[in-house]
């Protein structure tokens, strides 16, 4: 019995710690760098980015983040550049229009974090460890009650690892597009503040006695 009543105690802390922060679409962005025929950078945006992060506040290694992002909204500034990238030479976003990324393991390394898990991209799904920092909570200035952390996330991937293998060679050996990605991920997220409990029923007055 007492067992029960310490593992009880321990899930009811646990909940007290939990808390389910959702990415502000207008305050996020996820972007992306390669290099262009090895000596210069171009650099480009993807679209609208969702998602939620199940945050234990206690032990954040414990936290789980889920996260989608349109890729049909992608933009490097050049709309020719674009729809090549949109074509079945890239992303082919016809058939695969978002990309999704699910934690499956958060490491404390200082005061950042390392987060390894499943990112789905061009309908391949591949491991990948992100190096991301979240800042301190603070109480939004437009909603009495409601939180916001900031969020950031970068690493580097093979695009040739999800099938996005599209490039030319160049004379000097080189090739037009380089295989390694740099990522950034920035957002902001928000817990909205506990709904009040509904007050209690009123009882229906007694019928009057004749």
């Amino acid at each position: 019995m007492k067992k029960l009543i310490v593992a009880a105690v321990a899930a009811v802390s646990s909940l007290a710690f939990a808390g389910t922060w959702e990415v502000d679409s207008a305050h996020a962005s996820a972007g992306f760098t390669v290099k262009h025929m090895m000596i210069s950078n171009v650099s480009g945006r993807l679209g609208d980015v969702k998602g939620t992060v199940e945050m234990d506040e206690k032990d954040m290694t414990k936290s789980k983040v889920d996260v989608s992002i349109d890729v049909g909204g992608i933009n490097t500034g050049m709309a020719k550049r674009d729809e090549h990238l949109k074509s079945p030479d890239f992303f082919d976003v016809a058939k695969n229009p978002t990309a999704t990324f699910k934690s499956t393991k958060i490491e404390k390394a200082g005061d950042k974090y390392k987060v390894t898990g499943d990112l789905t991209m061009h309908g391949m799904t591949k491991p990948v460890t992100l190096d991301a920092e979240i800042s301190a909570e603070m109480e939004s200035p437009f909603m009495k009650g409601m939180m916001v952390r900031a969020v950031s996330a970068t690493g580097t991937i093979n695009r040739e690892d999800w099938g996005l293998g599209w490039n030319k060679p160049l004379a000097n050996n080189g090739v037009v597009v380089s295989k390694d990605v740099k990522l950034t991920i920035d957002a902001e997220i928000a817990k909205k503040p506990a709904a009040a409990p509904a007050a209690p029923a009123k009882a229906a007055p007694a019928p009057a006695k004749k």
